[in-house]
């Protein structure tokens, strides 16, 4: 987010929760999370929780300037953030960068039926999408062809908010949560690493963690076959 928050641009808040707030800055998704947050990779991580009601004070609608006084940062309604030190989001081992890749014509249509599909900021559709990009960070040649329908298909049949971070799914950045199970699932770490990576990731949101689970059980199968991946419930031909 270094670009976004070192360059003076303006936007507003689009959603509030008591420890954590979502803005718009100049089309870019940026979150601001208090302490024992999911640590987005679009985040701003605040070093320790927030003066009692610091947050609660920003409203949704409140205007937002980034790069503050010339300072990289940002500035919700009345409270100040300035950036203490910059952090690179997590991504699975051994994820390759994103390539060019056009959207074969199959994929257009039962998986990205998921887009949208279900409640909330991240509807479960979208969450299951986005555990199947991130556990195939390390395969483009079964990654990018996905990534690119669901990043031609998202801005129109999902929210603004999850189609941002579905951006960044498909660059295999993730939460820590995501990431730990993506590595363990892949082989990364001793015996144990998935026993104890998979209670963090089931416990994020109300049903967002098991529909990430979902989609990296997906591509781990995608990755074992060696073929395209289908959406739940469709059977072979």
């Amino acid at each position: 987010m270094r670009d976004v928050l070192a360059a003076p641009g303006t936007g507003r808040v689009v959603a509030a929760f008591p420890t954590c707030l979502y803005a718009d800055v100049g089309g870019r998704l940026v979150a601001v999370e208090a302490g024992g947050g999911l640590r987005l990779p679009c985040s701003v991580l605040l070093a320790a929780p927030p003066a009692a009601g610091a947050l609660a004070g920003v409203r949704v609608g409140d205007p937002v300037t980034a790069a503050p006084d010339g300072a990289p940062g940002l500035r919700l309604g009345g409270l100040t953030v300035p950036v203490g030190r910059w952090w690179r989001p997590a991504t699975p081992r051994g994820a390759r960068p994103l390539g060019r890749a056009a959207a074969p014509a199959g994929l257009a249509g039962p998986v990205l039926d998921l887009l949208g599909r279900g409640s909330g900021l991240t509807p479960e559709g979208d969450d299951l999408l986005a555990g199947a990009l991130v556990g195939l960070a390390g395969r483009p040649d079964l990654r990018d062809s996905l990534a690119a329908a669901v990043l031609a298909e998202a801005p129109r049949r999902t929210g603004w908010l999850s189609a941002q971070l579905l951006e960044h799914a498909a660059h295999g950045r993730a939460v820590p949560a995501l990431v730990a199970v993506a590595d363990a699932v892949n082989g990364h770490g001793d015996d144990g690493a998935l026993a104890r990576a998979l209670p963090r990731l089931l416990a994020v949101g109300h049903t967002s963690g098991r529909a990430l689970a979902r989609g990296l059980l997906l591509a781990a199968d995608t990755v074992a076959g060696g073929r395209p991946m289908r959406p739940p419930g469709e059977e072979a031909a």
